[in-house]
């Protein structure tokens, strides 16, 4: 069965002459990215007043990205009212549909990916033809809706502002990432001429511009005469997966187009870690031809005493669900 036949395809708006905010406020709604995970697709919020009503759609919207070298073809359902740039195109049931359903076609949506590339985006015609399953799975029809809305839930909360910790600080005190951390480059090395060492054997993470894995993508023997990056500091790509930044907590090597930021404050690990995000949170400004290099210094995060209070005490609540679930 085509996805033509089961959904009509609305195509998202064009974002450039939007007010995007970096953090929830009231009266904004989450405009949606390509993104690679489901928790990277908030790109930022705007004002409801400012989209039309028609491109505005319901918690449960199937929607799928349609650009992007990393993010092309992933699919998901939302768990909060959205609205979506030019490059997501929104799938609407032209019948109704339960949740299990939605579930599992965007997921069958997803392993078409191998179809696609930079070059041959699921645009248009081609979007249209995927072909999707017409006969279900007998436990699409028995799992919990519970147990499939779960792990959308951490998300939900980060699209508005009405769950309790949000409103804790209604006011940002916005600084100069300069302000507060101190910019250096790193060693712009190439692990090609690196000797690799197990992290087992004493190797040293090799931190580079890759988006996961903290930033580590291997780990090399020591180099002589080279010392390597102190940790305690966070690591920022400048290009390649650019505002990827990770808090650094052993001496580290680096390939090239990868900054740090030593801080010039005394940070907890809590607070480094929200400032990962925060930074993190202004990659929407930035794309493979516009990179990081002379702006970075220039972002504007919220200054300490803007930090708030759920950071604190948030890695032991952390343990503490992890704990809960592997009980």
């Amino acid at each position: 069965m085509k996805l033509e036949d089961l959904f009509e395809i609305r195509n998202g708006i064009v974002s450039s002459r939007l007010d995007i905010s970096p953090f929830p406020a009231p009266h904004r709604i989450p405009l949606l990215r390509p993104a690679s995970t489901q928790q990277r697709t908030i790109c930022g919020w705007v004002l409801e007043s400012d989209v039309s009503k028609e491109h505005i759609y319901p918690d449960g919207t199937l929607f799928v990205s349609t650009n992007g070298e990393g993010s092309h073809s992933y699919s998901y359902v939302s768990r909060f009212r959205f609205c979506c740039n030019s490059d997501v195109s929104v799938l609407l049931p032209r019948h109704k549909m339960s949740l299990n359903k939605k579930l599992y076609y965007a997921r069958c949506i997803t392993m078409n990916r191998y179809k696609f590339s930079y070059g041959r985006k699921p645009k248009g015609n081609r979007l249209k033809q995927i072909e999707l399953p017409d006969v279900l799975p007998e436990w699409i029809h028995s799992t919990s809706v519970d147990d499939l809305w779960a792990p959308l839930e951490r998300i939900k909360s980060l699209s508005t502002l009405s769950n309790k910790h949000s409103t804790e600080k209604k006011d940002y005190n916005l600084v100069l990432v300069q302000d507060i951390f101190e910019i250096r480059y790193g060693h712009s090395l190439e692990l090609n001429r690196l000797r690799r060492l197990s992290k087992a054997e004493g190797g040293i993470p090799f931190v580079s511009r890759i988006m996961g894995n903290n930033g580590v993508s291997a780990y090399v023997a020591p180099i002589e005469g080279l010392s390597p990056t102190p940790g305690g500091v966070l690591s920022c790509a400048l290009g390649g997966g650019v505002l990827s930044t990770f808090l650094q907590e052993r001496p580290f090597y680096s390939g090239r187009d990868l900054a740090y930021l030593l801080p010039k404050l005394n940070f907890t690990t809590e607070e480094l870690l929200f400032y990962c995000s925060c930074i993190w949170e202004n990659r929407f400004r930035f794309s493979y031809g516009r990179q990081a290099n002379r702006t970075l210094k220039n972002l504007l995060v919220p200054s300490r005493d803007s930090i708030p209070n759920w950071v604190y005490g948030s890695l032991a609540r952390t343990a503490d669900e992890v704990r809960d679930v592997s009980l």
